[in-house]
């Protein structure tokens, strides 16, 4: 039997542009980004048939591309600039770190 060897847990959120969640996926810590972005774009192509486009990050490579074009939804992977050191907010994706922040620190939003 295979055992986990990265202890804990990937949890990947889909958001929309206001922030609310359309999708989370949760896998073992050990699992790969592309498992994580081939199952996020599933539920949301299952759900939300106007869904035509969908940022990421530059943990996502060609899988998770290729898979998008089955699914129907336009993935857009936004490069981190080489010259920015620590955390820089990126180009619209700043939300779901605000939303992931407000949920991995248990405060409700008024």
């Amino acid at each position: 039997m295979p055992r986990n060897r990265v202890p804990g847990r990937k949890r990947c959120l889909a958001v929309d542009v206001l922030g609310l969640v359309v999708a989370v996926v949760v896998l073992a810590a050990s699992a790969h980004e592309n498992t994580a972005g081939i199952a996020l774009l599933d539920q949301v192509a299952g759900q939300r048939g106007s869904v035509k486009k969908a940022l990421v990050d530059q943990g996502f490579k060609k899988k998770v591309v290729e898979h998008s074009e089955n699914v129907g939804i336009d993935v857009e992977i936004v490069e981190r600039t080489p010259d920015d050191k620590g955390f820089v907010p990126q180009a619209k994706r700043w939300i779901v770190e605000q939303t992931n922040g407000i949920l991995m620190s248990g405060q409700a939003v008024s």
